[in-house]
């Protein structure tokens, strides 16, 4: 059964939920999923530094389905990274931009 864009947002939610503070979803070598409350929001990794938080992005439905067979592998097999300086980045870190 393919997963809808709700169903998948919501499900990642969930799973995140479970985990310490400042933990991310790893669904993708360069971009990461993680809560903020209750909002799932993502952010890519700076190329110069592997944990290094980079650049905002909304999880909308073009970023879900672009990443479709990632999350599908990520699904069965959830990769998690805790990133202490999570927390602090996202109070500095721009808004996000939603895709065109």
């Amino acid at each position: 059964m393919e997963r809808t864009f709700e169903q998948t947002v919501s499900d990642l939610r969930m799973l995140l939920r479970d985990q310490p503070p400042s933990t991310t979803a790893d669904v993708a070598d360069g971009a990461v999923l993680y809560l903020a409350g209750n909002e799932l929001r993502g952010v890519f990794l700076n190329a110069d530094e592997p944990d290094g938080l980079d650049q905002p992005f909304a999880v909308d439905q073009w970023f879900v389905g672009q990443l479709e067979e990632n999350l599908e592998d990520w699904f069965h097999q959830p990769r998690f990274t805790l990133r202490p300086s999570l927390q602090t980045w996202a109070l500095d870190a721009p808004p996000a931009e939603p895709a065109d």
